[in-house]
Formats: structure tokens, sequence, C-alpha cells
């Protein structure tokens, strides 16, 4: 008798362990708590990152500041956050501009940003406007508001 109750037992447990509805609740376990862990990992990231202003005119001239001495690393620690890291695109931008001479005319264009429009502020989000210059291009600067170090980092430009 008690080795067919552990047979059944056992019968029962493979079965359900192997289930297609069993396999799922573990894999949606498991995806939750990455998912936890990402998102606590991004939080902490955020807590930690210091890069910016208290202000969007702070951070805005911060950054023309590091791109005016030609300190592209610094420049790019500026922009928002992706993943918990600065997206690399904007560091390379920021390098290839370097490189072909550009950073005092974006320094030039960028010092002639005002806001947008000048009489809303967001909570968490601003814009800044770089006039029309000769191409009839204006540039667009978006800000945002790292919530959790309180600090303003470009988003776009």
């Amino acid at each position: 008798f008690v080795v067919i109750v552990v047979v059944a037992g056992a019968v029962v447990w493979v079965v359900d362990y192997f289930s297609p509805a069993a396999r799922s609740a573990r894999e949606t376990q498991l995806n939750y708590q990455k998912y936890e862990k990402a998102i606590r990992d991004m939080e902490a990231a955020l807590r930690a990152d210091t890069y910016g202003g208290a202000t969007p005119q702070e951070t805005l001239n911060l950054f023309i500041d590091a791109l005016h001495k030609g300190d592209v690393e610094l420049a790019s620690k500026y922009f928002a956050l992706e993943d918990g890291v600065v997206n690399p695109r904007w560091k390379e931008a920021l390098k290839k501009a370097e490189t072909e001479g550009k950073l005092e005319g974006i320094v030039t264009e960028l010092s002639k940003a005002v806001p947008y429009p000048p009489d809303i502020v967001g909570e968490s989000d601003y814009k800044f406007i770089v006039p029309s210059s000769n191409n009839g291009f204006s540039t667009y600067i978006n800000l945002e508001l790292n919530r959790y170090s309180g600090i303003w980092k470009i988003e776009s430009l």
C-alpha cells in the first residue's frame, strides 16, 4: 500500500510539475522576479545619478559649459539614463562633433536656447527652443526631471 501511495504521489507530482500550466506558472514567476530586479536596479541607478542641475536651465548651462571646455565625457552624463546608463549614441555623437571641430558651433547655437513655451513649466518635463538659424530649422531641447535624485536631465536634443 505504501509503495502504491508513493508511486501515485510521484506520478501526480511529475504530472503537476511538468504540466504546461505548471511550467507556465514557473516561467511567469521567474519573469516577474527578473522584472522586479530590473526595476530595483533602474531605481538604484536613477538615485545614484548626480549629473544635472536643480533646474532645467542649470542642467542646460552645465551641459553647454562642459561642451565649451571640450569635456565630451562630462557633457554626455547630462543626458537621461536609459536602462540605467546614458545611451552611448549621445557620447558617440558628441565625440564625432568634437573630432569634426563642431563643438564650439554647438555651444554657440545652444547658448541661444530659450524656454518653450516661455509661460509653461512642466512638473517633470521642460523644453527649450533654439530659434531657427540660417538653415531654417529650430532645435528643441527636451529635459525631464529625475524624480529619484531631483535633478534635470536632457532627454533629447
